[in-house]
């Protein structure tokens, strides 16, 4: 069975790839009929913890040269 996102609705996954201010939590939202991406991280308040997070572009598709970077690899 496949999801289908529908509008409103959202998901949220643990992100795995932790620097230091990468979103703890990551997905997506339909708005408008647009897939938009979702960064939360978890806050501490006065009443306990909340999530504090903002909505934005999504991210443009990994390229190749994307993987090779950090690899030491010149590009001449």
């Amino acid at each position: 069975m496949s999801y289908t996102m529908q509008e409103g609705q959202f998901t949220l996954f643990k992100n795995t790839k932790g620097a230091n201010n990468a979103p703890e939590y990551t997905g997506e939202i339909m708005v408008n009929g647009k897939k938009m991406r979702l960064a939360a991280w978890v806050k501490e308040g006065k009443s306990g913890k909340f999530f504090s997070g903002k909505m934005s572009e999504p991210l443009p598709p990994r390229t190749q040269d994307d993987d090779s970077q950090g690899t030491g690899d010149l590009p001449f």
